[in-house]
């Protein structure tokens, strides 16, 4: 069903295109023609029942046509090769030689005038157009009097009936035994041709092309098999040309959330770390601004128990704003004053309340403030 969607696909697009594209005129293309006469001399060409007498060879190039040579040959000539005079074998050589120097790169062609063909429009079911080569070439004899192997044909659709079923065919051909003697001496000559060229017929249609080969039926159907293939490799290839792309981004995206997805216990741990170094951290400098603000407590009661004496001891102490006050009790509480200002670490030290003198100890109360470096 792919296969004849795409069959059907395919005609109707050709059938959109302008015909100069789709369909050519085959008269306009450069070829190297062998056009066959009847008379030995004649100058008008023809094919009669026999063989041909001679032939003609023309170049046509350019939408043009230049005659290079008329070449004779008797139908004994033509039947019996190796009999051919040494004289006509080297002309017709040798033309052929020239001819194809001029034109190598031209496909030779046989053409024959309009009156040589045979042409018939027969009816078959419209079932057969899937297998028409096949189908012809086993009915031939029925629809024509030469079997397949005994003429030259040629076929095209001219109509489609859906309704009915049934699908009309114009048959031509041209009997091979006219032809064959001369088809035989252009293979020996290496300008086998490769179709027969028949002029148009009014009401007919234009050129027609008869090609001298067909493929064999299985050899067709394979060639159809193997053109639907290419046709469904095709649209397999354009699908996933389409598709390729988002299946493999969808790939992608799948291997990153999976790589993501086995990552997350060690981010859970790396973030809990973060948080306790940005805790740490926070801690640390609200210490840090404290202690800028109030005072190193720590710093200042070690500096305040290097500059003391041993023998006097501290009853009180705080440390506000910057502002250190102690109390306690020394043996002499004069000397104190500058003991503390030998130390950088205060400033302004003095006796913030009167020294008073213990009765019956050896020992002065004193109050003395400072002020604290930060």
């Amino acid at each position: 069903m792919i296969g004849d969607a795409l069959t059907w696909w395919s005609r109707q697009m050709l059938d959109l295109a302008p015909a100069r594209f789709t369909r050519p005129d085959p008269s306009e293309a450069g070829a190297l023609l062998v056009e066959p006469f009847a008379a030995r001399h004649g100058n008008a060409p023809g094919l009669g029942a026999r063989s041909p007498a001679g032939a003609r060879l023309t170049a046509r190039e350019n939408g043009g046509e230049t005659v290079i040579a008329d070449l004779p040959l008797t139908p004994d000539e033509l039947a019996t090769p190796p009999a051919i005079e040494a004289g006509d074998r080297a002309m017709f050589l040798q033309a052929i030689e020239n001819a194809r120097g001029q034109a190598r790169a031209m496909p030779v062609l046989l053409r024959l005038p309009a009156s040589v063909a045979l042409r018939r429009d027969v009816g078959l079911p419209l079932a057969a157009e899937a297998g028409l080569e096949r189908v012809l070439s086993y009915e031939m004899d029925r629809l024509t009097p030469f079997s397949a192997d005994e003429a030259f044909y040629a076929y095209s659709v001219i109509g489609r009936d859906r309704e009915a079923q049934r699908l009309t065919v114009r048959l031509s051909l041209v009997p091979r035994a006219p032809l064959q003697p001369l088809l035989g001496l252009l293979s020996e000559c290496g300008a086998a041709p490769q179709a027969i060229e028949i002029a148009p017929v009014a009401g007919i249609g234009g050129v027609l092309r008869i090609p001298l080969e067909h493929d064999a039926p299985l050899a067709a159907r394979r060639q159809r098999l193997l053109l639907r293939a290419a046709w469904i490799g095709c649209a397999v290839l354009a699908l996933l040309a389409i598709l390729l792309p988002f299946l493999l981004q969808s790939i992608e995206s799948r291997r990153v959330e999976q790589r993501i997805a086995a990552l997350q216990p060690e981010v859970r741990v790396v973030q809990a770390l973060q948080r306790r170094i940005a805790g740490g951290s926070a801690g640390a400098m609200l210490v840090q601004a404290e202690r800028a603000r109030l005072g190193d407590a720590l710093g200042v009661m070690s500096s305040l128990t290097g500059v003391l004496p041993d023998d006097s001891f501290l009853t009180d102490l705080s440390l506000r704003r910057g502002q250190l006050t102690v109390s306690g009790q020394s043996p002499s509480a004069a000397r104190l004053i500058p003991a503390i200002s030998a130390d950088p670490a205060f400033s302004a030290p003095a006796f913030s309340a009167p020294v008073t003198r213990i009765e019956g100890q050896d020992a002065d109360l004193f109050s003395i403030k400072a002020g604290v470096a930060h």
